[in-house]
């Protein structure tokens, strides 16, 4: 009996690169090919498999059921080949290894603006051959279909289909503008009935640190809102009321003096930032900024 044909490591790669960015020119940059050459990798492969695995349109290309289906299975495979072969690669081979390639990270807006961003050129410096995009999204997706190899998350897990590990702990704190006047440290019962507070789309964190502080009352509910915890923290500064700072997302007002702490008094948050993964192992750039992230969050003490 003839053996079944098996596709080329090339084809596979181009098929999960193809996936992951969302469009074939996109994924022969990150292969470094060309758009032509992943179109044969796969039109290779849907010879091999008899069905289609993307649909071509007028708007790009569209993965089917096959093309999911297929990946997810042999993805994993994929990777750990790819992990085996660099366990067995010497030292200094690694090394050029695990310093190449592209990866796209979903990232919550203000995490990346606040977190992220000022800590890459630290990344970029250490790895000079990782191309990292950073997709800024408030969507907790499905990481293959939208072509990113994890996510950065701010909530509480288990998420179906997804690893979770946690990356930075969450600390409320109120802030205020330092023109925002006040006679000595407010009470529990000023903050929450009378003082203006200022509210982002996570409503529940006023009630979570004035209860962690011993407030027994009703929580407060009247406010200004915004979907942004960015925004919170801008009207803050503009001395429109109180603001819960989270963590280490306020620092830069902090350090410059435009926000000052409105309270002594400091509660873990409800939620916190997790890594997030398709279950299975990452490709090997996006394992070394994975690692690279969490040894930021650890040095700087919140994870």
């Amino acid at each position: 009996m003839r053996p079944t044909r098996l596709p080329s490591m090339e084809q596979l790669r181009a098929l999960d690169a193809a996936l992951r960015a969302g469009s074939f020119g996109r994924a022969g940059t990150a292969l470094g090919l060309t758009h032509g050459a992943i179109s044969r990798h796969i039109a290779a492969l849907e010879d091999m498999l008899g069905g289609p695995l993307f649909l071509r349109g007028p708007r790009g290309t569209e993965p089917t059921q096959l093309a999911r289906r297929y990946h997810a299975e042999v993805a994993p495979l994929v990777a750990g080949i790819e992990e085996a072969t660099r366990r067995a690669a010497s030292p200094r081979r690694r090394r050029a290894q695990e310093a190449m390639g592209e990866i796209r990270v979903g990232v919550v807006p203000t995490f990346a603006a606040r977190w992220l961003l000022p800590r890459m050129a630290a990344f970029a410096k250490a790895h000079p051959t990782i191309r990292v995009d950073v997709v800024a999204t408030t969507e907790l997706q499905d990481p293959q279909r939208n072509g990113l190899d994890f996510l950065v998350r701010h909530g509480v897990p288990p998420w179906p289909g997804l690893e979770a590990e946690l990356l930075m702990r969450e600390t409320l704190r109120p802030v205020r503008s330092p023109d925002f006047r006040l006679r000595g440290t407010p009470s529990l019962k000023a903050i929450a009935e009378r003082l203006p507070l200022i509210f982002d789309v996570n409503r529940d964190h006023w009630a979570a640190w004035l209860a962690a502080a011993g407030w027994r009352g009703a929580p407060p509910s009247n406010g200004l809102v915004f979907s942004d915890f960015g925004l919170t923290l801008e009207a803050a500064a503009a001395g429109l009321g109180l603001a819960l700072a989270r963590g280490d997302l306020a620092e830069r007002e902090l350090a410059t003096g435009r926000l000052v702490y409105a309270h002594p008094f400091a509660a873990p948050g409800p939620r916190a930032h997790h890594l997030a993964k398709p279950i299975g192992p990452l490709r090997r750039p996006a394992q070394v900024f994975w690692d690279w992230m969490r040894a930021q969050a650890a040095e700087a003490g919140t994870a």
